[in-house]
């Protein structure tokens, strides 16, 4: 019998070493990405969402900007630094409260949360964006709600994320203009997985994507003579010219880059053949970021669903009636909340569904198995949540701010494959679409790197500056003795339709078939007519280097200037629709846009080649978006790793739990607007209803009522005075903002103030649209309300005076 063999045990420090190995290292990593990182398109799309929210609640206050904003309104500058300032911030709205200082605040807001929208300077737009923000909430904080402080909150943390990284114009460069085509499923078979620079792995590399392409082999090291490399050259040539003659769909690559993201070979790309770049797919996880700034903001999410779950103490939360009280809301209640107080077990249900996700639906955002598709569960449920709330209930800004958080949470799974859809839809495995644009004219730079950064999906369209494809023909041109395919005179291309099936189109394409095909020795044009430079004057204007866009699509069509425009446009998931419109537009029309457009087109480029020294867009955008240096990115994690502290610790002593908070916190939370809580309908929901009415009397004894009917804004007289309930009731009140003036301000005791100022309103507005006999006199407000039970009946109304006003002395008229 053979021996028994003990294997030895490990010591500690063999343990420890095994443990934290390199590859045990790598995963850890790797989870910790999966569980708390976001992807980069994700917070770039967060940031969009945040910034369209901006602009969407200026708006809606900018709609109540004289009554709400200026001294001539509810709330006099005088009324908010006497009552409802706050001690610690200072609102930039109150340094001058006029109609036309507030309204350039207003369109200053608007301006910077766009720059925040499209890139521009993100950082500093992003903080701009944060100060307006705040400031305008802090001005008049009684009509603020919860919604308002998510929103703060989520744009603070904006601020320390990196979402300029894609779709911005920071972001934006003309570099690595190549066509870009993402490998399709069949062709990662083919191309060895490996990014060493070694020369044995390149040759594998190289002959494998050629044996898939069916280029045929040629020698890329330099030629030991100018024989050799002229022989070389004219190899190449005549591949390419076989090429042409092929159907698009067989054309193969001829050129393919080797880098971290890109494999295979580069062909003649100095000899002015026409480069084709292959590149395979990215590592998802370098799509991924994580940092304590992306910890902070699902710390944030979590920390108002949890919260407010513990806030939710009553009753009515645990027996599930909570939600049948907030559906019969007079004023939040919409028409679709009416219905489902027909179905009392449903309403049960969901009350008891809210109340647990609001608890446990943070953990889907942090799981750590199937971590993408659970991140995407709990973002669509949240979403769903609040869909649900906007669908029966009056919520103003609430819906759009926390679902629009939500598309931060979008995995990075979610994004290939949606990139893949679009690919398989649009391309449907032809290369990708070449635009061209013209490097000394302004108009073109811009269009072409606008479309490049925000509508066009990469690897669905190349983009390349116009004198590369002219030298490329050029050369072959002067090489082969045949005619450039892509000299074409403006009358024939102005013909050419944007519409891919119009006869136009076809023609064209015959056009390019005959030229394809045309008689080798036909003669040759001189290389002078495809200077680098666009052509302006005299007889070469028709030339396409005087045109400012110019398309290629995957059947050798070209377009130039609108059409190709327009042909770009049917390219972007964005703008499609609009290039379908575009195709209905009169043609006289189209020719009078063209004209528009060169016009513009050809002045900017003689501005930009009359100022000399002056660099083009170009120029400043064609080299790669520099790194921040990594003490920024060391500094923003410890103060982002003390700011997720702060969150937690001042939450929990909310609840009267000290986790290390410091009372004279409070104050740094007031200056910067961390303060927060999330008692929205806590304990329970209100079971009260409550209305206003406004009974007047004119200058000649007339009883009317100011208040319903829109009274508070038409100010019309309505001689139908009662106690009865508004209807419709929310437009009585006007919108979100407003019933939150009478909730959170009108309505509470020592309001006295408040109360005058709006008397004083009342009376201005009421007589300025009414003389004589007609002109209001004095009113009194009351306040109306009945207890709603839980059948479905309400109790008996009653009423009390909130307010009596006199607007003048009869004797001094």
């Amino acid at each position: 019998m053979g021996k028994l063999k003990l294997k030895r045990p490990q010591s500690f420090t063999e343990s420890f070493h095994n443990f934290i190995s390199k590859e045990t290292w790598k995963k850890v990593q790797h989870k910790t990405l999966m569980m708390f990182g976001m992807d980069y398109r994700s917070m770039a799309l967060f940031r969009v969402t945040m910034a369209l929210c901006v602009i969407g609640d200026v708006i809606e206050r900018a709609t109540d900007l004289s009554v709400m904003y200026t001294d001539s309104g509810v709330m006099p500058r005088h009324l908010i630094t006497s009552r409802y300032s706050s001690n610690y911030f200072l609102p930039i709205h109150l340094v001058n409260t006029s109609f036309c200082f507030q309204a350039f605040l207003f369109t200053l807001h608007i301006v910077i949360a766009f720059s925040m929208l499209i890139g521009y300077r993100t950082k500093l737009s992003s903080i701009l964006t944060w100060l307006m923000t705040i400031s305008l909430q802090a001005y008049i904080g009684v009509i603020g709600h919860g919604g308002d402080v998510f929103f703060r909150m989520m744009l603070f943390l904006n601020i320390f994320i990196p979402t300029s990284k894609y779709f911005s114009w920071d972001s934006a460069t003309f570099y690595q203009d190549s066509p870009i085509k993402r490998l399709n499923n069949n062709n990662n078979n083919n191309i060895v997985n490996s990014n060493n620079n070694n020369n044995n792995n390149n040759n594998v590399i190289i002959n494998n994507v050629i044996n898939s392409t069916n280029i045929p082999i040629i020698n890329l090291s330099e030629p030991e003579s100018p024989l050799q490399q002229q022989q070389l050259l004219q190899q190449q040539l005549q591949h390419d010219q076989e090429l042409i003659l092929q159907p698009p769909q067989q054309q193969q690559l001829k050129d393919i880059n080797i880098n971290k993201d890109e494999i295979g070979i580069e062909i003649g790309s100095e000899r002015g053949i026409e480069q084709k770049v292959i590149q395979a797919k990215r590592d998802p996880d370098s799509y991924r970021f994580v940092s304590f700034g992306t910890c902070a903001i699902i710390l944030q999410i979590g920390l108002m669903y949890c919260t407010s779950y513990f806030h939710k103490s009553g009753a009515e939360w645990h027996n599930g009636d909570a939600t049948f009280y907030a559906l019969t809301l007079d004023y939040f209640a919409t028409d679709i909340a009416k219905l489902f107080l027909y179905f009392p077990p449903a309403l049960k249900v969901l009350t008891i569904a809210v109340a647990k996700w609001e608890l446990f639906g943070i953990l889907f955002l942090i799981s750590p198995v199937y971590s993408d598709w659970c991140r995407l569960f709990g973002a669509i449920g949240f979403i769903a949540m609040h869909a649900g709330f906007i669908m029966c209930l009056r919520l103003g800004l609430f819906f759009f701010v926390t679902a629009g958080a939500e598309l931060i949470n979008i995995p990075t799974t979610v994004w290939e494959l949606f990139f893949d859809l679009i690919e398989e839809k649009v391309l449907k495995g032809q290369q990708p679409t070449r635009v061209y644009y013209n490097t000394s004219s302004p108009i073109s730079q811009r269009i072409a790197l606008i479309f490049k950064t925000y509508f066009i999906i990469p690897g669905h369209a190349i983009f390349s500056p116009l004198e590369k494809m002219l030298n490329n023909e050029d050369s072959i041109s002067n090489n082969s003795a045949t005619q450039s395919p892509y000299l074409l005179s403006s009358s024939s291309s102005s013909s050419s339709s944007s519409n891919d099936n119009s006869g136009s189109d076809t023609d064209d394409a015959e056009r390019s078939h005959r030229r394809r095909t045309s008689n080798l020795s036909s003669p040759t044009i001189s290389s002078t007519m495809f200077s680098s430079s666009p052509l302006i004057n005299g007889s070469k204007k028709d030339l396409v280097g005087d045109d400012w866009l110019v398309t290629i699509d995957s059947n050798g069509i070209r377009k130039r200037n609108i059409h190709a425009l327009n042909y770009i446009c049917s390219k972007s998931p964005l703008l499609f629709p609009l290039a379908k419109a575009l195709t209905y537009v009169p043609a006289n029309m189209c020719m009078l846009f063209t004209k528009i457009c060169q016009k513009i087109h050809s002045r900017s480029q003689q501005s930009l080649i009359m100022s000399s020294g002056k660099r083009s867009l170009y120029q400043k955008k064609k080299n790669p978006i520099p790194q921040t240096p990594r003490i920024y990115s060391i500094l923003n994690n410890i103060w982002m790793l003390f700011i997720c502290y702060f969150l937690f610790a001042y939450n929990l002593n909310v609840f009267d739990y000290n986790f290390g908070f410091q009372q004279s916190w409070h104050q740094f939370a007031y200056v910067l607007r961390l303060d927060q809580s999330w008692n929205m309908f806590s304990p329970a929901p209100p079971k009260t209803h409550w209305w206003h009415v406004i009974h007047g009397e004119l200058d000649d004894g007339t009883k009317v009522e100011l208040f319903k009917n829109e009274g508070m804004f038409n100010f019309q007289i309505n001689t139908e005075v009662n106690f009865e309930k508004p209807n419709p009731f929310y437009k009585s009140y006007g919108n979100h903002r407003w019933f939150k003036y009478y909730e959170n301000g009108y309505n509470q005791a020592n309001s006295d103030s408040m109360r005058l100022e709006h008397g004083r309103y009342l009376c201005r507005e009421f007589n300025k649209r009414h003389t004589g006999d007609e002109q209001l006199y004095k009113f009194s407000v009351y306040f109306v309300h009945e207890f709603q039970n839980l059948d479905g009946t309400v109790g008996p109304k009653n009423h009390f005076s909130l307010w009596d006003h006199v607007c003048y002395d009869k004797k001094q008229i």
